[in-house]
């Protein structure tokens, strides 16, 4: 950002221009005794911003043009990589974006794996799908045209987690619903038959031990 600011240390005293951004960083001093005052010395150091300013100038966040030397699709913007996990591979076609969903810069990508589901000319083909269709809708209305590409985007080409939620408002829809799970709580509180059974029962009652007969005497 491009700021005057005074210096009053020690002999110096004057005006201080700094200027930066993508291509680098300046200052220079503009110092009251040379400049004749401060208000001249004030207004030089502004001047000298003025004049750089067009070179500082921030750089138009949007999609870039150029193909860049290890691009191997023709299409800037879309690249091929792959993913390494627990030592399995999965390569895919990649479409790169700097304005997401919601309208608000960004650097991310598309990717579209191939391999088990699509061959590589499919997720190619859908990679450059997904670029030209951003970089028109970009051009056309700015990020209120991404915002609007995204969704139809999505009712194309549905994610998982939309497929997902499909299925789920679905089944509410039709009023099914899952069985409820008893826990063990509710299994203690509920007796079983074989329980109420017992608890009617009435106690068994011992029978009286049958008298031995009398040995006779002689």
């Amino acid at each position: 950002m491009p700021a005057v600011v005074r210096i009053d240390t020690g002999g110096t005293h004057g005006f201080q221009a700094r200027i930066g951004g993508s291509v680098g960083y300046e200052s220079k001093l503009f110092s009251d005794k040379k400049c004749g005052g401060k208000r001249k010395a004030k207004a030089a150091a502004i001047a000298w911003l003025e004049e750089r300013g067009d070179r500082y100038a921030p750089r138009r966040f949007g999609p870039k043009k150029g193909i860049q030397v290890n691009n191997m699709s023709g299409t800037p913007g879309v690249h091929q990589s792959q993913l390494t996990r627990n030592g399995n591979v999965s390569r895919y076609w990649a479409a790169h974006y700097s304005i997401g969903p919601n309208g608000r810069r960004t650097h991310r990508s598309k990717r579209f794996y191939f391999g088990t589901k699509r061959t590589s000319d499919e997720a190619r083909a859908l990679a450059e799908e997904f670029r030209t269709g951003w970089v028109a809708a970009f051009e056309k209305n700015g990020t209120d045209g991404v915002k609007q590409f995204f969704r139809e985007w999505e009712e194309k080409y549905p994610s998982r987690k939309t497929t997902a939620k499909k299925k789920t408002t679905g089944r509410k829809a039709s009023g099914k619903s899952t069985p409820a799970v008893k826990t063990a709580s509710d299994r203690k509180a509920a007796p079983t038959g074989a329980t109420k059974k017992s608890a009617t029962r009435k106690p068994a009652t011992k029978k009286p031990a049958a008298k031995k007969p009398a040995a006779k005497r002689k």
